[in-house]
């Protein structure tokens, strides 16, 4: 396994259809689909910005003192394309050297990728047909 496939086989979450893969087949494909996200994401100039949240872990923690969670913005040519509110890493944490930081940053540049995808095939389908 290649190494960004094998940090998303080990950090991100997966699924699968027990119909046609068993659940080790839908965990590779995952990580094979996330690190392709991720080689996108880098190759068409999607960056991200964390900010503090303006929630706290008070929405679902009883334990104080409450701590702040964070912001994920994904920006592709200065636009907007995806975010996430909510991210919780823990207590006195911060998403820069986490490793869910990394997943998170794939997943919220995965509409991107598929869109991307999809004006490839169309782009491709009419050369065919011409």
């Amino acid at each position: 396994m290649k190494t960004e496939t094998q940090f998303f086989y080990e950090q991100a979450g997966w699924s699968y259809d027990p119909k046609t893969e068993t659940s080790e087949q839908g965990r590779r494909r995952c990580a094979e689909l996330l690190a392709n996200v991720e080689r996108h994401a880098r190759s068409s100039g999607i960056r991200y910005e964390w900010e503090l949240d303006d929630i706290t872990s008070e929405d679902f923690s009883d334990e104080r003192p409450f701590y702040k969670l964070w912001v994920c913005i994904a920006y592709k040519h200065g636009e907007v394309i995806a975010s996430l509110c909510g991210i919780d890493f823990g207590r006195n944490k911060k998403p820069h050297g986490e490793p869910y930081k990394r997943v998170v940053e794939a997943e919220l540049a995965f509409e991107d990728y598929i869109e991307t995808q999809e004006s490839q095939r169309c782009a491709c389908a009419d050369i065919a047909t011409v």
